[in-house]
């Protein structure tokens, strides 16, 4: 979500069906944001559906997703693609990456990332903050693409972009 497509687009339309006077996605500079604006289980909720929605026709990547994971591929990296995500979307999640051809070796849902960046892991790439700072802190080379709730901490360790083919060539640049 926000790295391969355009979630928060997605997730106000939907917060919006809930309370009309969400602030959309340019205001969201905080995780906590929708917290004055619907219940935590309501949000929790939207997110979910989403999920288990993925495969739905509107829900399209990004245009460069595709040739971003062709290219880490054809560098002989491992792709997982891991997401904050409840194991009951994992079909809709892996008929979305088929049905637009984006290539990875594994699916990782689970509300703990962090439990990837072990031995083994090199790269890492997310819009979330504390998922980059905390792999920045294992030496890790972290990336991700900017947005308004992570683009002031972009000097933690790690550096964000306005697309996926600068991310790439900047994980090209520093890990080969």
């Amino acid at each position: 979500d926000n790295t391969l497509w355009h979630f928060c687009d997605v997730l106000y339309e939907r917060l919006r069906k809930i309370n009309k006077a969400i602030p959309g996605p340019a205001k969201w500079v905080e995780w906590d944001f929708g917290e004055e604006y619907c219940s935590k289980e309501e949000f929790i909720r939207a997110i979910n559906e989403i999920h288990l929605d993925q495969d739905n026709k509107k829900h399209v990547p990004y245009s460069e997703s595709r040739d971003f994971l062709r290219t880490l591929k054809e560098h002989n990296f491992y792709i997982v693609v891991a997401s904050h995500r409840t194991p009951e979307s994992i079909e809709q999640t892996h008929r979305w990456l088929i049905k637009h051809d984006l290539m990875f070796d594994e699916i990782y849902l689970s509300h703990d990332k962090t439990v990837l960046f072990e031995e083994g892991c090199h790269i890492v790439v997310d819009d979330a903050p504390y998922i980059l700072e905390k792999a920045a802190e294992k030496g890790l080379i972290t990336s991700g693409l900017m947005f308004p709730w992570n683009k002031h901490n972009g000097n933690n360790g790690y550096r964000l972009f306005n697309n996926l083919t600068k991310v790439s060539r900047y994980i090209l640049n520093h890990s080969l």
